[in-house]
């Protein structure tokens, strides 16, 4: 692909895959993956492309995982920005610990998922805060000082 092309490729998926889905406060989602790739201030662009499709196979592609990597595939993704959705995509009744672990295998995922935890550890995105809320902070919490620690290891 050309320089910026895999960007607007992955930015129309995600726009028309995303449509008319909310977050929790009502905000579309696209929102978030646009957050997600705006806290990483790279201009790496397969990193980006990760960003803005880093919930694209958990959530639209949930009962299909691997029909969702073979249509990005199609799309002419690099297996850098596969790989790097992959990492981030959890499975059903995989535990956190696991899904950490995985992630932690590669710095593209640990620099993705540090800022989708970021932005989704904001309080100012909730309608108000819940038992559930705190314990769901919590666990990013958890989550953000096991992969910091990783990212060090990186470098």
């Amino acid at each position: 692909m050309r320089k910026g092309e895999a960007i607007s490729k992955m930015l129309k998926i995600c726009v028309e895959k995303f449509d008319g889905i909310m977050d929790k406060s009502g905000v579309p989602y696209i929102f978030h993956l646009l957050k997600v790739m705006h806290y990483l201030k790279s201009d790496d662009e397969e990193l980006c492309c990760i960003a803005i499709g880093h919930d694209l196979i958990e959530d639209i592609f949930k009962d299909n995982h691997a029909a969702g990597y073979a249509y990005l595939r199609r799309e002419g993704f690099s297996e850098r920005v596969i790989a790097g959705i992959r990492n981030m995509t959890k499975v059903e009744g995989e535990s956190d610990e696991a899904y950490i672990e995985r992630v932690k295998s590669s710095i593209d995922s640990i620099k993705v998922k540090l800022a989708d935890l970021r932005h989704n550890s904001d309080i100012r995105r909730l309608k108000g805060l819940r038992d559930k809320d705190l314990a769901r902070i919590a666990k990013y919490h958890w989550m953000y000082l096991a992969l910091k620690e990783a990212e060090l290891e990186f470098q």
